[in-house]
């Protein structure tokens, strides 16, 4: 009866953090503009880290419990969940010619995948390592500030926002519901992500890398659905990069330094076959759009094959421990 219980409140503490992150991201949207805060610098900053602050508190709240393997399966498996599935969705149903610029946050999401493979084989994120991720976070707002000013300079209009119709005083309480949805979901989804692994005898990685990754990723799903319905791929490509630049940096990054005296372990699972995972899809997600400006719909195919096959691995490994 306690599991069935604790099932509920993670399903309700995910709506919490995704409808929560929703309403965030368009009410601080909207106060930018009330406030006369250029949309070039809010945009091309604050959006991109509104967006996934869901992960980022997740992370932050699993590490101040102790629970670090929560935050590294959180930031990976969203890693994951957002190529493979998401992607997988995406490219099935809908194919792009990809417009000329921006392509440095495509590199930097190869080099951002490589570093961290890499530092799974240490089994640890180490400060310096987190360092260095936070560092790649600032480049990463800085490559997004230099693709806005450059679309800015080509683009005549403003977006229409009714949102911005609505009064101030109703859209600073839509930030705080937002932001205590935020906080709350994410606190809560913790605290059952902890129970559940106990009572269920599995690893909070494993968690954090099936349920708690598709459950933060549903924003960049219906970002992505939006896009197929309206034919414009650039917008949940863009998302889809961004997201995952920032979670396997920031949301690595900042609860490694706020569990300065027990560190982030890696486990072998994560740094064997998720991490080296993690980096093929990248490849075969970035490499064609790179060489061709283009993506292909057998890009879908073996993205959504290749995701059966890891949450069936995922699945075995938890009840056989092969790794």
């Amino acid at each position: 009866m306690e599991v069935a219980v604790s099932v509920l409140v993670l399903a309700i503490a995910i709506f919490l953090v995704v409808k929560g992150g929703d309403i965030f991201v368009s009410s601080s949207s909207s106060l930018a503009k009330k406030m006369h805060i250029p949309q070039i610098v809010f945009g091309a900053t604050f959006v991109s880290l509104a967006t996934t602050l869901g992960e980022l508190l997740i992370s932050i709240f699993s590490s101040v419990d102790g629970t670090t393997d929560l935050a590294v399966g959180n930031a990976v498996g969203s890693a994951i969940c957002n190529i493979a599935l998401i992607c997988g969705i995406g490219f099935l149903f809908m194919q792009s010619t990809l417009n000329k610029g921006g392509t440095l946050k495509y590199y930097l999401l190869l080099l951002v995948t490589i570093f961290i493979t890499v530092v799974g084989f240490f089994y640890e994120v180490f400060v310096w390592q987190a360092i260095v991720l936070i560092v790649l976070t600032v480049l990463f707002f800085v490559f997004n500030y230099v693709d806005a000013k450059s679309y800015y300079k080509t683009s005549n209009k403003e977006e229409y926002d009714e949102e911005n119709h609505k009064p101030l005083w109703l859209l600073i309480i839509l930030f705080l519901l937002g932001a205590c949805a935020l906080g709350g979901g994410a606190y809560l989804l913790v605290d059952k992500v902890e129970f559940l692994a106990k009572a269920l005898g599995v690893s909070e990685q494993f968690i954090g890398l099936t349920v708690v990754a598709i459950g933060t990723s549903l924003p960049e799903l219906t970002t992505m659905l939006t896009s197929i319905k309206k034919k414009s791929p650039n917008l949940a490509i863009g998302n889809i990069i961004g997201a995952n630049i920032l979670n396997l940096t920031l949301i690595l990054a900042v609860p490694r330094l706020i569990a300065f005296n027990q560190g982030m372990q890696i486990s072998k699972e994560t740094a064997y076959i998720s991490l080296p995972f993690c980096l093929v899809l990248t490849l075969i997600l970035v490499v064609p759009i790179l060489l061709k400006r283009k993506t292909y719909k057998w890009q879908g195919i073996i993205f959504l094959i290749m995701y059966v096959l890891y949450v069936v691995y995922l699945i075995l490994n938890a009840v056989f421990k092969f790794v």
